[in-house]
């Protein structure tokens, strides 16, 4: 068992919920996953994950996707390194000054689209993979959209946990 594991275990009710909402801003899921404690390892930790994300709805979803900054947010990026912003999307930094605006207009278009902001799993992809989803994903239905967000959302938590044992 990871030191971090060890330690999430023994925290009071509340402090653990606290570090939960940060993995994922959805109390459905943080109070189910909290439920399930104490955890053995990763696996039972993750699988525990998987367990309550599959037991929210729509409004469980949005809750979530509250929680994140927008693709390319220039205020959370500028949060510095150790940000969660910086640490998962930090590549559009890296990005062409146009591919970045183009991101920012694209996530204002989406939002007054769907209601929702774009939801994708940043770690590992370019600014200009993500630009594509997301045009992409303009051209979908709403019911098809929140289904492909909560699966980016599934696997932005599946990573966030999979951190506390790196």
């Amino acid at each position: 068992m990871s030191d971090q594991l060890e330690t999430f275990n023994q925290l009071a009710e509340g402090d653990a919920l606290i570090e939960l909402l940060k993995v994922c801003s959805s109390q459905v899921w943080a109070r189910s996953v909290l439920a399930q404690r104490p955890f053995s390892d990763k696996r039972a930790l993750l699988t525990a994950s998987d367990k309550a994300w599959q037991l929210t709805h729509e409004a469980d979803w949005l809750e979530a996707f509250d929680g994140h900054p927008k693709i390319g947010d220039a205020q959370a990026l500028q949060a510095g390194p150790e940000s969660m912003a910086m640490q998962e999307q930090g590549q559009v930094n890296a990005a062409k000054d146009s591919t970045r605006k183009t991101l920012a207009r694209l996530n204002q278009v989406y939002l007054e689209q769907f209601g929702f902001i774009f939801i994708i799993c940043a770690s590992g992809r370019s600014a200009e993979e993500m630009l594509c989803v997301l045009e992409q994903s303009l051209s979908r239905s709403r019911v098809d959209e929140l289904q492909r967000a909560a699966s980016e959302q599934s696997k932005i938590m599946t990573r966030r946990l999979q951190a506390w044992f790196d």
